[in-house]
């Protein structure tokens, strides 16, 4: 991920970084950012309208987005980040990873078993598209 840098702003409890800055940071949109928040993922401090992410809120973002990229659902993350203990973000455990492993090889076949029908079935149809000579 190309790390793009943050633009500071310092606030009465240090530095802090308003959504824009963060949405392009993680390459992810001010909408998703402000859904995580929705759902209780993270929690920018508020200055009138206008959301803060101090260093902490920043990490815990960062460890929701590699949540989602192992394929964990968002109340999963939730699940795991709820029992977390002050800043820290908590670690998986051997029997969560084999099970999202178990998890993501299913959806690996389902999607493989429809890739290869989709892909017969654009064998057929180009075959009647064909104009016959």
């Amino acid at each position: 991920m190309p790390t793009v840098a943050l633009k500071a702003s310092l606030s009465d409890d240090g530095v802090s970084f308003g959504i824009e800055d963060v949405a392009k940071r993680f390459s992810v949109t001010q909408r998703t950012l402000r859904f995580y928040e929705q759902r209780g993922l993270i929690t920018p401090d508020r200055v009138g309208r206008t959301r803060k992410y101090n260093e902490s809120q920043i990490k815990r973002l960062d460890y929701v987005l590699s949540q989602v990229r192992l394929g964990f659902t968002l109340t999963e993350i939730k699940e795991r980040t709820d029992q977390a203990i002050g800043d820290d973000t908590p670690e998986l455990t051997m029997h969560e990873v084999e099970e999202q492993l178990t998890i993501l090889r299913r959806q690996q076949a389902k999607l493989s078993e429809s890739l290869d029908i989709l892909v017969r079935l654009r064998q057929v149809l180009s075959v009647r598209l064909t104009p016959a000579n």
